[in-house]
Parts: structure tokens; C-alpha cells; sequence
């Protein structure tokens, strides 16, 4: 009886739920601390609210567009250049000193410049989320390439097999199998930088949510827009992996 109530798919809910009940007792009587840090009752009775509008389902689509296209445009062009750059060391060799200077940027800072450039809309959070998610996509295009270099290849020019060839059956294959294996760490990094931006000025979005809540003190519904970005980011998290597993299968890597 014991083994079965453990093996129970419930038990994975039980470290939430205690978590829940902590924050609840935590701030149960004392007026300060639920000001302060609200409560899940509070949330909850919010998102009953909140969810009804269509303000906010409008706030999420936004959000969720910025993630999605600028995940896809950053992914698409740090691997094109990664492949690139991976496959002719002359250009590789000139380029490298300026991605690792790019690189070493911290690229938040540049959120203001890029409303200047691309306004408060819709496209400077995409420009963001793009700049984000490039350089680790260059960086895992350079990484796949690399670990190519095996006797495979060597085979393969040894026979004089001609470039395109390699690339498209040896090489490419398993650039994307490191990228879209790491889409879903890229994930995380596209959703930041699209918050950031809304967070530096914006008319809609999660982050002009949670900003505009927090400049009132509405704790709750501050958690609330945390919740809906969390889900937003599992909910592409758990695409991304079926997308993986369906189309590039872990025996076909090199």
C-alpha cells in the first residue's frame, strides 16, 4: 500500500503544494508580510479575475509572438552564421574577435537603444528576444559542427567527397541536432529578453502587465503575470521537446 500511494503521479505536486502552504501560514496575520508578498489565496482569487479579460489574454499573445519570433529568427541566423563560420576557418579566424567582443556585451543594456531604433512596439521586444537567443544559437551551430570532425568526415574527404554533399549528410544533420537539442535553454533566454523590453517601455505585453502592476503595489497581480509567463515558456519548452524527439531522433548524431 505504501509503495503505491509513492509511486502515485501525485506525489510529484506534493513539494508545491507544501511550498503553498508555507506561504500561506507565512503571511496568515500579519498584515505587513501580505502586503508585502500577497498570498496564493490572493492570486488565485486575481487570476479568477484577470483571466476573464481580454486585456490580458491580448498582453499574453503579445508576449508570446515576441518569444516565438524572435526564438526563431535568433536560432535561424546563429546557426546559418555558426555553420558558416564553422566551415571556412580563414573567415572564421576574422570574425571570432568581433563575436567574442559582441558577445561580451551584456546585451540587456542594450534594450534602450533598440526601442530608439525599432520604437516602443512590437518590434524592438523581437529585436531583443533575436539578440538573445543568437549567440547561443551560433554558439551550438560551432559546437555541432565541430564535433563532425570525426573519423567519418575524414572518410569522407578521403574519398573526395565534394562539400556540399558533406555538409547536407554529415554536417548539417548534426548542427541542427545540437541547436534544436538546446532550443529549450534558448527558450529561457528569447522570453528574457522580450521582458526586458517591455520592461524598458511598452504598451502591451506581460512585462507592461507586471511592471504596471508592481507600480501600484498590486502583488497579486504581479504574481499572476510571472504565472502566465512561467506557463508560456513550459508550454514552448515541452513543443520544442516533441519537436526534437519527433524530427531528429538521438541515434541519428554523429
Amino acid at each position: 500500500m505504501r509503495k503505491i500511494i509513492f509511486n502515485s503521479s501525485w506525489i510529484r505536486f506534493l513539494p508545491a503544494l507544501i511550498l503553498l502552504g508555507l506561504w500561506q501560514l507565512f503571511v496568515t496575520g500579519d498584515s505587513e508580510r501580505l502586503f508585502m508578498f500577497s498570498s496564493p489565496w490572493q492570486v488565485l482569487q486575481v487570476a479568477q479575475h484577470e483571466i476573464l479579460l481580454e486585456s490580458v489574454w491580448y498582453d499574453v499573445g503579445v508576449t508570446a509572438s515576441e518569444i516565438v519570433v524572435g526564438l526563431a529568427f535568433g536560432t535561424i541566423g546563429g546557426t546559418f552564421i555558426g555553420l558558416v563560420l564553422s566551415l571556412n576557418k580563414r573567415l572564421r579566424k576574422i570574425i571570432r574577435p568581433y563575436l567574442t567582443f559582441l558577445g561580451s556585451i551584456q546585451i540587456f543594456t542594450l534594450a534602450p537603444l533598440m526601442v530608439i531604433w525599432f520604437g516602443i512596439g512590437w518590434g524592438s521586444k523581437v529585436a531583443m528576444a533575436t539578440l538573445t537567443s543568437f549567440f547561443v544559437a551560433l554558439q551550438q551551430a560551432a559546437d555541432g559542427a565541430a564535433a563532425t570532425e570525426t573519423e567519418l568526415t575524414a572518410y569522407a574527404r578521403s574519398l573526395k567527397t565534394k562539400p556540399w554533399p558533406l555538409i547536407r549528410h554529415i554536417i548539417l544533420p548534426n548542427v541542427l541536432y545540437w541547436v534544436l537539442s538546446g532550443i529549450q535553454m534558448n527558450v529561457g533566454f528569447a522570453t528574457l529578453g522580450a521582458l526586458v523590453g517591455e520592461f524598458i517601455s511598452s504598451e502591451a505585453g506581460l512585462g507592461h502587465y507586471i511592471f504596471s502592476a508592481s507600480g501600484v503595489y498590486d502583488v497579486p497581480r504581479v504574481w499572476f503575470g510571472v504565472i502566465l509567463l512561467a506557463i508560456i515558456s513550459l508550454i514552448l519548452r515541452f513543443l520544442l521537446t516533441k519537436l526534437v524527439a519527433s524530427r531528429i531522433p538521438q541515434d541519428k548524431r554523429v
